[in-house]
């Protein structure tokens, strides 16, 4: 440590040869000396950088593997953006981190987050740890110690038999934001895009990905791939069959999908672009359809709707868990909203 100190002197001592006279630096260099005797110096290592680049390529190891398991690239955006908060507030290498430095951080992330998003946070974090520990890079997961995060189970609201009827009767004379020749087919579209969501119960991102050639000849089922990439089939009502089928009777390009979004206006006469329909698209539009007639609307309560009115109707849950492509009966239960009307209704039906 005396040549480390010795150096940092002499470096100090140069420096001030610059504009200090000889005399003067030798006194500074007694107070140096003086006033540094007892401290010890230990010039900073670079083996924080090197733990960092280490977990770094760990993560993305990790990230390759979970898109190699077929997670879709908004789930692995998810698990790299918590990996990356979690290692930067933590700056320890994945090797040294503790059950208590993820207690810490799930503590300090409560300010923010509700329950779920919490549980969320551990869920990613085990997952990664759990995936060193299996590699081997790691002698144990750190997270095990941590149980589930309970949060209260809330059952969001579906849409109301009235809600429905309201969005559906300004469908037709609703203004669309789209070119003048396009406007008849944008509105059937936005159609379709409505019945299909209350029929099925789609996800948005199972939505966009239909094909065309999938509903042209006017079938009433379709098989998709859900999250997971796992098929399931999905089965159209009347009412959608035919939204579908006026919708295409108005499409004049060969686009593949089913539901596509035309340029707003022409600008320097370039040639148009066709494309599919984004999720944004679709969640701008139902939250405009929405605000329209006084209804708080977004594409994932169609979801709930559509469990809800098959439940009412009759549907064994474990089907309609099977039409949301569920992987567990509890996440369907928390889909389905059943009003204390409902249960009266039943009630008088079954035991009066």
């Amino acid at each position: 440590m005396k040549n480390e100190k010795d150096g940092l002197i002499s470096n100090i001592l140069n420096k001030l040869l610059n504009i200090l006279n000889v005399q003067e630096v030798n006194k500074v260099k007694e107070i140096l000396i003086l006033e540094m005797k007892d401290i010890e110096i230990k010039y900073k290592e670079k083996s924080l950088t090197t733990a960092e680049d280490e977990t770094s390529k760990v993560i993305k190891k990790f990230i390759a593997c979970k898109k190699l398991a077929g997670l879709t690239d908004r789930t692995l955006k998810a698990y790299l953006s918590e990996l990356a908060m979690f290692f930067k507030n933590i700056n320890k290498s994945y090797k040294s981190i503790s059950t208590d430095d993820i207690r810490v951080y799930l503590a300090i992330s409560k300010k923010n987050n509700n329950e779920i998003s919490i549980d969320n946070k551990r869920r990613y974090l085990n997952s990664f740890f759990d995936w060193c520990f299996n590699e081997e890079l790691i002698e144990r997961n750190p997270v095990k110690k941590i149980n589930k995060i309970k949060a209260k189970k809330q059952v969001r609201e579906a849409f109301s038999d009235i809600e429905i009827e309201k969005m559906r009767s300004v469908l037709t004379y609703e203004k669309v934001y789209a070119q003048k020749k396009y406007q008849k087919e944008t509105r059937l579209r936005n159609i379709a895009i409505f019945e299909t969501l209350l029929s099925t119960g789609v996800r948005v991102t199972e939505l966009i990905s239909i094909k065309k050639e999938q509903v042209e000849k006017g079938q009433d089922s379709l098989v998709i791939l859900g999250k997971g990439k796992k098929e399931r089939p999905i089965y159209l009502n009347a009412r959608a069959i035919i939204a579908i089928k006026n919708y295409l009777k108005e499409r004049k390009d060969d686009n593949e999908y089913l539901f596509i979004s035309h340029p707003i206006m022409h600008l320097n006469n370039q040639k148009e672009e066709i494309s599919s329909c984004t999720q944004s698209c679709i969640e701008c539009m139902v939250r405009k359809l929405g605000k329209t007639v006084g209804v708080e609307a977004y594409p994932h309560k169609f979801r709930r709707t559509a469990a809800t009115i098959a439940v009412r109707k009759g549907m064994p849950i474990e089907q309609v868990q099977k039409m949301l492509g569920h992987a567990t009966l509890n996440t369907t239960q928390i889909y389905v909203n059943v009003s204390d009307i409902d249960v009266k209704i039943s009630h008088e039906k079954y035991l009066n």
